[in-house]
């Protein structure tokens, strides 16, 4: 049984931007501004080879019939400007109810994506064993980047089983924005009747830094996906995510359209913070995104410390460095902060500092992973 890169597509491009954004953050911290955008993705080829033992339904993206659509073309320079002009924030928290996500306590959610080594789906049976160590420790939700290989219904229903809440995610890339629309029709088909299941909905992953889209574009394609969601019954928070200093030059195209303020925090990509100073690190970065959108809470959707690799400046990859900056983040930002991941990923490109492949961390929760 032969599935397309494109049934993978999701899950191969994220890492891929994400690589981008931690080389190019650097660059932004050190240059001031001046980012080497030139693509850092791994090609791997036609086709990847799914096992024969693997059931269709465990490996084969599932495709929506349903009929919601988004009316989707081009803004026109008008429609651009609409979303650019600042807006006070009475003009859109007044339209807002006031959201709350995260955990009181000093743990909340973990990453999982649901690929083998080899860049093949997991089972069922798997990603129901992942699932249920994740559970184990304490955790009280998962997030998920896009709806590819069976996503929202294995990992759905592994997490329902464990009272687990999901973070959503709907993967954006670098083909037109339009084509991640399927992603919130396949969302609105499996939530029906169990809405209480999400937590929270992160449109796109980096998207605009990775120059996948534009914030206009971006703004309108959240606010299309908003009406659809609402219609369909959901009720609670929907949001993006991007770097911080993405966020801030963006706030007055994103705050209008987001009920939550998030960005990826990762203190291993600033050369001068090292595994023991990451928690104070995040604490801060997360402080400071809490001002820009005045009235929403401030989640950090993905960070950890990668266990090997080469070093960056004073942020050095290792074993104990891993649990010293964990640990760290968790005391200082767990309730408010999504780590990353629950397992290695030795599917992925090992990167610029070669630390890709070595960031799962759930093991330091006391989770043999």
């Amino acid at each position: 049984m032969i599935i397309s890169t494109n049934a993978l597509r999701c899950g191969i491009a994220f890492f891929s931007s994400a690589r981008d954004y931690h080389g190019r953050e650097q660059l932004v911290l050190e240059e001031d501004g001046q980012v080497d955008r030139s693509p850092n993705l791994t090609s791997l080829g036609n086709n990847v080879q799914i096992t024969a033992a693997e059931e269709e339904e465990d490996t084969k993206p599932s495709k929506p019939d349903i009929a919601p659509t988004i009316s989707y073309s081009p803004l026109e320079a008008d429609d651009v400007a609409k979303f650019q002009d600042p807006l006070p924030p009475s003009s859109y928290l007044s339209l807002k109810h006031h959201f709350s996500v995260g955990s009181t306590g000093d743990q909340w959610a973990i990453t999982y994506t649901p690929y083998n080594d080899d860049l093949t789906c997991k089972t069922k049976a798997a990603i129901q064993e992942d699932v249920a160590i994740i559970a184990k420790k304490g955790f009280t939700s998962i997030r998920v980047y896009a709806t590819d290989c069976s996503t929202l219904k294995h990992v759905g229903s592994a997490a329902a089983s464990h009272k687990l809440k999901l973070i959503l995610g709907v993967h954006i890339d670098d083909t037109i924005l339009m084509l991640a629309q399927p992603q919130i029709n396949e969302i609105v088909t499996w939530a029906a009747g169990k809405w209480d299941r999400v937590e929270m909905i992160v449109i796109g992953n980096e998207a605009i830094f990775n120059e996948f889209t534009t914030a206009a574009m971006l703004a309108e394609f959240i606010s299309s996906s908003r009406t659809i969601l609402r219609e369909a019954g959901y009720t609670g928070p929907i949001t993006t995510t991007e770097p911080l200093n993405i966020l801030s030059k963006y706030t007055s195209t994103l705050c209008p359209v987001i009920d939550v303020a998030a960005a990826n925090i990762h203190p291993f990509f600033h050369p001068e913070v090292s595994a023991d100073t990451a928690g104070d690190y995040v604490a801060v970065e997360l402080d400071r995104l809490e001002e820009l959108c005045e009235g929403m809470q401030g989640v950090n959707l993905e960070t950890g410390w990668p266990k090997q690799g080469i070093a960056n400046g004073a942020a050095v990859p290792g074993v104990l460095e891993q649990w010293v900056a964990v640990a760290g983040i968790q005391k200082a930002a767990g309730g408010r902060s999504v780590f990353l991941g629950y397992a290695d990923d030795g599917w992925k490109d090992e990167g610029e500092f070669g630390v890709e492949t070595s960031w799962g961390s759930a093991h330091i929760f006391g989770i043999d992973a």
